[in-house]
């Protein structure tokens, strides 16, 4: 069924009536789901295999602790492998489980509520992607080395350095993973105050990376690093702020027109995903900018009629992907309260929405879903304003939305809508793989022709 109000927007009058239970879909339709408890932040895809980290906030609750493991080689029928729990993925991933393709390797720091030290976790996904094995043991089920914090992190492309942020602090860490039964901690140091996701170029040399309060990207030669020199150090380049109250959540780097790009996307207070023209490493120009309807800033009051009640987060972009990072066609993001979204790219100044799944609110689910950070108590409220619309709170808004969340008391997330929050997996020519948090792990598949586009 299509959505029933402006674009993206799952009305407070759905959630009432039940029909967000039933979900929202255009040219896309699910082939297979594995819900389980629910799902953290960032879940990544290797082959056919899904990899669904868990929440902490959760870990007394959970049936089955850790990173659950999925075979997708039946995409209509996803089957729990086995769950991973070496101290990061117990722990909790957040934003920090990466895949990297070029050697097979599965990564993450640990996190816990928000942010944490302590551990790295390489897995060894080469034989049987199902199973993986874990390469850094040590003393049992302790994996080193000791990520200084951790919050988010991701791969170099040669995958022989796992870099890993810390968001509080501006705390950067680049660990060795060249040796991966023996990695070791090649660069401490710090960025700026608040820094959160990043991408890294394709030789290595420069990091791609988001910033939060403000908002916006810093471009970083990392070049020493990279090449191991002794004693090695990074410096910055170029930088492009855009809203002091906001919260960049990634990168991506692409080609259009053989000209190199950034797409960043933004987490909160309902900006736009910005589309960054980096040919000038030291002065990047942001070119256009992709919002949804229900974000235009004359939709503030009626976004927060929506979404008080369920969680931290409304209706912004978290996580995006790319079909192809050279001369991409298509965009699929999660968009939090908003499902997920495919855009046609093809031309960087001129969107158009070509998709959207946004999958059945999971009400009254909470106590089934321990896995979901959604559900979690260390990042929800009671029944009120979500913290990244807080900011558009008026005079004239304040009472409705009062009333409203004493109306509808609840103890952490009414889930009235789930949080998409996972970069989705383009799948062959026509299916999209990705995670909501509520919903755990779905295979969906684009209809009516709407992609591969011609």
């Amino acid at each position: 069924m299509p959505e029933s109000g402006l674009q993206g927007q799952v009305p407070a009058a759905d959630r009432d009536s039940g029909r967000s239970q039933q979900g929202y879909s255009c040219n896309m339709e699910l082939v297979g789901q594995y819900q389980w408890e629910g799902a953290s932040w960032v879940n990544p895809f290797y082959k056919n295999c899904a990899f669904m980290a868990t929440s902490f906030g959760g870990i007394l609750g959970k049936k089955s602790q850790g990173v659950q493991v999925v075979d997708m080689s039946d995409p209509k029928n996803p089957k729990l492998s086995t769950n991973l729990t070496s101290p990061a993925m117990f722990a909790g991933t957040w934003e920090s489980l990466k895949v990297n393709e070029a050697r097979g390797l599965l990564g993450g720091v640990a996190v816990g509520p928000v942010i944490a030290g302590a551990f790295f976790d390489v897995y060894d996904l080469n034989g049987d992607c199902a199973n993986p094995t874990l390469a850094n043991s040590f003393s049992g089920n302790l994996t080193l080395p000791a990520n200084v914090l951790g919050h988010e992190g991701n791969w170099a492309p040669d995958g022989l350095t796992y870099w890993a942020t810390g968001l509080a602090g501006g705390s950067l860490t680049a660990i060795d993973v060249t040796d991966t039964k023996s990695p070791k901690i090649v660069f401490t140091g710090t960025s700026v105050i608040t820094n959160h996701g990043f991408e890294i170029s394709e030789d290595g040399n420069r990091m791609y990376l988001s910033t939060a309060f403000p908002a916006g990207l810093i471009i970083l030669d990392i070049s020493e690093v990279q090449s191991r020199k002794p004693l090695p150090s990074i410096r910055q380049l170029g930088s492009v702020f855009w809203n002091t109250a906001g919260a960049s959540q990634h990168t991506i780097p692409v080609t259009f027109n053989q000209k190199k790009h950034l797409i960043a996307v933004d987490e909160f207070a309902s900006e736009s995903i910005k589309f960054i023209d980096i040919s000038d490493e030291l002065n990047p120009k942001i070119v256009s900018r992709l919002q949804l309807e229900i974000q235009l800033p004359q939709h503030a009051t009626t976004r927060l009629e929506d979404t008080t009640g369920n969680g931290l987060f409304g209706y912004e972009a978290h996580y995006c992907t790319v079909d192809n990072k050279d001369e991409p066609t298509a965009m699929a993001c999660g968009f939090l309260q908003s499902g997920v979204r495919v855009f046609d790219i093809r031309d960087p100044e001129q969107f158009k929405e070509i998709a959207y799944f946004n999958p059945p609110a999971q009400v009254g689910k909470q106590a089934l879903l321990k896995g979901s950070e959604h559900t979690s108590l260390l990042v929800n409220n009671i029944g009120g304003v979500p913290g990244s619309e807080a900011g558009n709170l008026t005079g004239d808004s304040l009472a409705p939305i009062l009333a409203r969340s004493l109306s509808n008391p609840t103890i952490g997330a009414n889930l009235t809508a789930d949080y998409c929050s996972s970069p989705p997996k383009f799948v062959g020519r026509d299916e999209l793989w990705v995670t909501c948090q509520d919903n755990g792990v779905l295979a969906l598949k684009f209809t009516n022709g709407a992609y591969p586009l011609n």
